[in-house]
């Protein structure tokens, strides 16, 4: 019962909505990620996400009964191929950040500097 308070917890940090704007942080994207994508977002890139929805990792396997669903975001300017249901691939929301929250943490930053 705590794990999963704690994952919640955990999911609740990388919530976003559409309109907002974020930041990519982490582009380590697995091979099988750059085979499937047209189009991926640069790190350090300021994008607007589009729609949010469920989604799953693709680089896990297929039949991993094990996956997690997260956050997946679609971004404006960012645009794939659906897969053979019709959905578009996102981005997992762990890979960004608010882009209210990193400059925040600039300014805090530059405060305790000086």
């Amino acid at each position: 019962m705590m794990k999963l308070l704690r994952d919640e917890v955990a999911l609740e940090k990388f919530m976003f909505s559409v309109g907002q704007k974020v930041v990519l942080v982490d582009d380590k994207w697995p091979e099988s990620v750059k085979q499937l994508y047209l189009q991926l977002p640069v790190r350090d890139t300021v994008y607007v996400v589009r729609a949010t929805r469920a989604g799953v990792r693709a680089d896990e396997l297929i039949m991993d009964l094990r996956r997690v669903l997260e956050q997946s975001l679609l971004l404006v300017g960012i645009y794939n191929p659906a897969n053979n249901l019709g959905v578009e691939a996102g981005f997992a929301a762990s890979r960004f950040r608010a882009l209210d929250e990193l400059k925040q943490a600039a300014v805090e930053e530059q405060e305790a500097v000086a």
